[in-house]
């Protein structure tokens, strides 16, 4: 019996190369941000007020970028625009080190956002669509974890230069994160390829599959997707999440030290988090492709919710024993739910859209999200000011804003899937 040459698959390459540039660009290049801040602004004494400004720079950098990203993408191709998003990143890390002034900080910071669209989550998913036809949901997850495994590998390593005693000691981190970006997207360049077999990428208008989760599907094209009232939704929904967890989030560590919880307490639960992310990624991603849409959404608010929930009633139990339980528990609820920011954006754009017009809501989902993380923390802080009370109250404030993401999402399921369904029968009796 001869035994028959299985043909390599390339789609593996492609898996292990958007895990890479994941890995190096985001972890080395975007995830340590904070690590900078206080550095920064000692050595060229810029207030934090106007340096916290790049940060806006940036999102509303990513928030214009996402909204044209599927027409750039379908003109110039996903390999140009990745060379586009990668070199950009990587200037972004050299121009802040050689800032002398805030004007260059915000250029970098402009050149990180655009890096962030075409090198980021955003590209990257888009990839993996074009490659992947099942267990969508898996592998953007994993390629999407390895921002978050690249940013713990580099804080260790760029962590001990920057607080190496001299004032300008964060440069030399910088160009070695800019060296490291530079090596590796010679490589993401070099393996990437456009499409499989270098053909157009696959629509996958086959027939229904019996198990359609985590599975591609044909969709509809974007004239008629933008004529949906479910689209318009699902963006303004996603906003208000990017704004709850955004708040949230930038609240979480100044609220406790508030309620006088133990600075040791406070730094293990943001470790914590961090070890939780990883895992969360790739969990709900799973989930995404055996229990479907509906079900890993649902999963993801309650846990914002009740994350929420606990946080709200710290100032009510204390920092003992009990609070310190609650503030943990929260805090592992919270970043389970952390992935309704990244991993679920195309898994939605997927799942209610569909390929037809995937790069083009992929991208103003993104928009949305950036627009929301713009927004958090300021929104946050102006609420707290106008209702003179405590952080508490904000926690109150954005459960409400998350119980009606909740609630209105199933009514945005429910009309996308009448949809899909006529869509899908269509093709079956025509295929």
């Amino acid at each position: 019996m001869e035994l028959q040459k299985r043909k390599f698959d390339y789609k593996w390459v492609i898996l292990a190369t958007c895990f890479l540039m994941e890995f190096i660009c985001l972890g080395f290049g975007s995830s340590n941000a904070g690590l900078y801040t206080g550095k920064i602004t000692t050595a060229l004494d810029i207030p934090r007020s106007l340096y916290s400004v790049g940060t806006s720079i940036r999102y509303i950098v990513q928030v214009l970028m996402g909204l044209v990203f599927g027409t750039l993408i379908q003109k110039f191709g996903a390999k140009k625009m990745v060379a586009v998003g990668l070199g950009s990143l990587t200037a972004s890390v050299l121009v802040r080190s050689v800032a002398t002034n805030i004007v260059h900080i915000y250029i970098g910071c402009a050149l990180w956002g655009l890096g962030m669209v075409f090198s980021g989550g955003t590209m990257a998913s888009t990839i993996i669509r074009r490659w992947f036809h099942q267990d969508i949901g898996k592998y953007t997850g994993i390629v999407m974890s390895a921002n978050g495994i690249g940013g713990a590998t580099a804080a260790q390593i760029i962590s001990p230069i920057i607080n190496n005693g001299e004032v300008f000691g964060y440069r030399k981190a910088y160009l070695l994160s800019a060296a490291l970006s530079l090596v590796v997207s010679i490589i993401v360049l070099l393996a990437l390829r456009e499409n499989p077999a270098g053909g157009p990428a696959s629509t996958a208008v086959g027939k229904a599959k019996k198990k359609p989760r985590g599975a591609a599907w044909v969709g509809m094209e974007f004239s008629q997707a933008k004529k949906k009232v479910y689209f318009y939704l699902t963006f303004l929904f996603i906003l208000l999440t990017g704004i709850s967890m955004q708040s949230v989030g930038t609240i979480s560590i100044v609220y406790m030290e508030d309620l006088g919880f133990n600075a040791t307490f406070v730094a293990t639960t943001a470790t914590v988090s961090s070890l939780v992310l990883t895992f969360a990624k790739i969990f709900m991603g799973f989930t995404y492709d055996k229990k479907g849409l509906r079900f890993t959404l649902v999963l993801a608010q309650l846990c914002v919710i009740t994350g929420f929930l606990l946080k709200a009633n710290l100032n009510v139990i204390g920092n003992g024993t009990p609070g310190m339980v609650c503030a943990m528990a929260a805090t592992v609820l919270g970043t389970i739910a952390l992935p309704l920011e990244t991993v679920m954006i195309p898994l939605i754009s997927n799942d209610l859209f569909g390929t037809a017009s995937y790069d083009k809501v992929l991208g103003i989902f993104y928009s949305a999200n950036s627009l929301g993380l713009c927004l958090g923390a300021p929104l946050c802080d102006l609420y707290r000011d106008l209702t003179g009370g405590s952080y508490a109250s904000c926690y109150w404030f954005f459960i409400g804003m998350m119980v009606l993401v909740l609630v209105g999402f199933q009514f945005i399921i429910n009309a996308a899937y009448k949809d899909k369904k006529k869509i899908l029968a269509f093709w079956e009796e025509t295929v």
